[in-house]
C-alpha cells in the first residue's frame, strides 16, 4: 500500500482517496433507490438495504467501517437517526389527531412492554445466548420507526384514525425503545439490578424531553424576534436539532433521540413561526439521511452471520408478527371503541427500521469496546428482522388495508384552481361525468356560484391544513391551475404540490406577452394559452363530445375514462372517446 505525507504532516494512505468515491456511491444508491422504489411502488427501505448488502459484503465495493473509521461512523449514525426523528416529529400535528390518543399512549408503553417481554422470551428459547443478551435483543426489536412506517402508509392509505395512530407510534416508539435498550445494555455492562430500570428509563426520557423543550423554546423566541434571516432559518433549526441531541446525550446516553423528537413535535404544534417553512428543508435532508444510513448499515452486514441465524430468526419474526403485535394491539385498544377492522390493520403493521438496525450496530460495537461478553447474534438477528418485516409488510400492507376495508378510495379527482367564473362551468361538466372535482378559488363570487350549482368548492385559506383534508376527502389526484394571477398561482402551486406532488400539478400556458409569468406546473393543454381558454369559454363554452365530432378549430381538454377519471389530453383523442372540449379564439393554434 502506497503512503505519502499530507499537507499538515499527517501520514496518509493511498486508500483514503477511495473515501470520496465511497461517499458518491452511497449517495447515488441512497437517492436512486428511493426514486426507483417510488416508481415500483415498493418500500424504499427494502431496496436500500439490498443495495447496501450488494455493494458491501457481496461485492466488497465499499467498507464503511474502514472507509470512515468506527470511532467516527457510529456517533454519526446515532446523530443521523436523531435528525430523522426530528424530521418525523415535524409531521406530528396534535390537532389532526382527533381520536386514538389513548391508543398511542398505550402502544408506546404497555404495548412496548408486551413486545419486549415476548421477544425476550422467544429469543431466550430460540438462540444460544444469555438471558441478559436476549433481553437486549428483545428491547431493540421493540422499535418500529417512521422511515418504514410512513412510506408503507403512503402505499396502503389507511383511513383515520388508524393512519395517524401508526404514524405517531412509529415516531414516538423509537426513543422509547432505544431508551429501553440502553437501560438493558447498562444493566449488562454494570451488572446492575433490573429493579432500577424504571427510574433510569424515566430519567433518560425526561432528560431528552426537557432538552428538546428548552431548545425549542429558545429557538422559537429567537425566531419570533426575527433575529434569524429567512435564508438561514432552516440551517439554524437543523443546528438546533444537533444541539438538542448533543445536550441530551451529555445528560443521559441515548436521550438525544427523545430530544430531537420532542423538538420536532413542539415546532410542529406552535403558532409563533410558520412550521411549513421548516418542513420542506427537513424532508429533503431526511431523504438524504435515510438513503445514506440504510446503504451504510446494509454494507456492514456479515452475510455468513446473517445466514447462520436465519432459521431461528424466521421463527422469532413469526412470534413478533403473529403473537406479540396482536396481543400488544389488543391490550392497547381495550375499551376504546375502535372498530374491529381498524384493530386488524393495526395488528398487521409493525415493521422494524433504521433505529433498530443502527442501535444494534452501535450496541454490538459498544459491548466489544467495554470488554463485555460479545453477542455475535445481535446484529444479524436484528438485520434479518428488519429485512424480512419490511418485505412482509411492504408487500402485504396495501392488500390487507383493502381486505380489512380501512383503505381510502384511490384518488382520481381533479382540482380546478381559478378565480375566473368559467371554472365553475368546466367543473360542472366534469361533475356531470361523475368525475370527483373540487373548485379551489379565493374569489367569494366564484365560491358562491360553485355552491349554487351543487359543486364542491374550497373556501378556506390555501395555507391551512384544511386544504389537505379537503383534497383527501374529495379524492383529488391532480390539480390544474387556470389563472393569470401569478401570486395566486404561486401560492396555490406551493401548497398543492406538497400534497399531490409536482408530477400531478398542471397549469394552462401563460400568454405569449406575459414574460414574467412562469409555469408552476406541467403544461396542461399544449399551445393553448390562458387568453385562448378564457375566450373559448366565453364564446362556445365547454361541451362533452365524441372525438369524431371535434372540428379542426376545437381543442380537447379532458379525456373522460370509463372509471370516472379525467385525464388531460396531450394528443389527438381517439374517435370513439368522450372529451371535454372548447373552441378557442382564432389566434390560438
Amino acid at each position: 500500500m502506497d503512503v505519502f505525507w499530507g499537507p499538515h504532516g499527517h501520514l496518509l494512505l493511498a486508500d483514503e482517496s477511495q473515501l470520496p468515491l465511497t461517499i458518491g456511491i452511497i449517495l447515488t444508491l441512497g437517492i436512486g433507490g428511493q426514486w426507483l422504489a417510488g416508481r415500483l411502488r415498493i418500500p424504499g427501505v427494502l431496496l436500500l438495504l439490498t443495495s447496501g448488502i450488494l455493494v458491501g459484503p457481496v461485492f466488497n465495493v465499499i467498507q464503511p467501517e474502514e472507509d470512515f473509521g468506527g470511532e467516527v461512523l457510529f456517533p454519526i449514525v446515532g446523530l443521523a437517526v436523531g435528525l430523522l426523528l426530528y424530521e418525523g416529529g415535524l409531521g406530528l400535528k396534535i390537532d389532526r389527531l382527533t381520536e386514538g390518543r389513548s391508543v398511542i399512549l398505550r402502544l408506546v408503553t404497555v404495548g412496548a412492554l408486551v413486545t419486549w417481554l415476548i421477544g425476550w422470551g422467544a429469543t431466550t428459547l430460540l438462540f444460544d445466548v444469555s438471558t441478559s443478551s436476549a433481553a437486549l435483543i428483545g428491547a431493540i426489536l421493540v422499535v418500529s420507526g417512521p422511515t418504514v412506517v410512513i412510506p408503507l402508509l403512503h402505499l396502503a392509505r389507511p383511513r383515520e384514525p388508524t393512519g395517524s395512530i401508526l404514524r405517531w407510534e412509529g415516531i414516538v416508539i423509537d426513543p422509547v425503545g432505544a431508551t429501553l435498550a440502553i437501560v438493558v445494555l447498562d444493566a449488562i455492562l454494570e451488572e446492575s439490578q433490573m429493579g432500577s430500570a424504571a427510574l433510569q428509563i424515566g430519567v433518560t426520557l425526561g432528560a431528552g424531553a426537557i432538552a428538546g423543550a428548552v431548545v425549542a423554546g429558545l429557538a422559537l423566541w429567537v425566531l419570533h424576534k426575527h433575529w434569524v434571516p429567512d435564508h438561514l432559518l432552516n440551517p439554524a433549526m437543523l443546528a438546533a436539532a444537533v444541539v438538542a441531541y448533543a445536550a441530551a446525550n451529555s445528560i443521559a446516553p441515548e436521550a438525544g433521540l427523545m430530544a430531537t423528537t420532542m423538538l420536532g413535535i413542539i415546532l410542529a404544534n406552535q403558532h409563533l413561526v410558520p412550521s411549513n417553512q421548516l418542513t420542506a428543508f427537513s424532508e429533503d435532508v431526511g431523504h438524504i439521511i435515510l438513503g445514506t444510513l440504510f446503504i451504510v448499515l446494509g454494507a456492514l452486514v456479515n452475510l455468513d452471520d446473517l445466514l447462520g441465524v436465519l432459521p431461528e430468526a424466521l421463527v422469532l419474526i413469526g412470534v413478533l408478527v403473529f403473537v406479540a403485535r396482536p396481543i400488544a394491539v389488543w391490550i392497547s385498544t381495550i375499551g376504546t371503541g375502535m372498530a374491529f377492522k381498524d384493530k386488524q390493520f393495526l395488528a398487521w403493521m409493525a415493521p422494524r427500521g433504521i433505529v433498530a438496525a443502527s442501535v444494534a450496530t452501535v450496541f454490538s460495537n459498544t459491548l466489544v469496546e467495554e470488554g463485555a461478553e460479545p453477542v455475535p447474534e445481535l446484529v444479524p438477528i436484528v438485520f434479518a428482522t428488519v429485512i424480512i418485516t419490511v418485505a412482509l409488510y411492504g408487500l402485504t400492507a396495501t392488500w390487507v388495508a383493502k381486505k380489512t376495508r380501512v383503505a381510502k378510495i384511490e384518488p382520481n379527482g381533479v382540482a380546478l384552481v381559478s378565480n375566473n367564473r368559467f371554472v365553475v362551468d368546466l367543473a360542472d361538466q366534469l361533475a356531470a361525468a361523475e368525475v370527483p372535482v373540487l373548485v379551489v378559488s379565493t374569489s367569494h363570487s366564484v365560491q358562491r356560484l360553485a355552491f349554487s350549482k351543487g359543486l364542491l368548492a374550497y373556501d378556506r385559506p390555501l395555507d391551512s391544513h384544511d386544504l389537505d383534508l379537503t383534497l383527501d376527502g374529495v379524492g383529488i389526484k391532480k390539480a390544474v391551475l387556470l389563472t393569470d394571477d401569478e401570486n395566486f398561482a404561486s401560492l396555490a402551486a406551493h401548497h398543492l404540490a406538497e400534497h399531490l406532488g409536482r408530477a400531478n400539478l398542471f397549469q394552462v400556458k401563460p400568454d405569449i406577452d406575459d414574460d414574467d409569468f412562469e409555469l408552476r406546473g406541467r403544461n396542461a393543454f399544449g399551445a393553448l394559452t390562458y387568453s385562448g381558454l378564457t375566450a373559448g369559454a366565453q364564446a362556445s363554452g365547454f361541451r362533452v363530445v365524441n372525438g369524431s365530432e371535434l372540428h379542426p378549430d376545437d381543442r380537447a381538454l379532458f379525456y373522460l375514462a370509463d372509471n370516472h377519471t379525467a385525464n388531460l389530453v396531450s394528443e389527438m383523442p381517439a374517435p370513439d372517446s368522450q372529451v371535454i372540449a372548447i373552441t378557442p379564439s382564432t389566434s390560438q393554434p
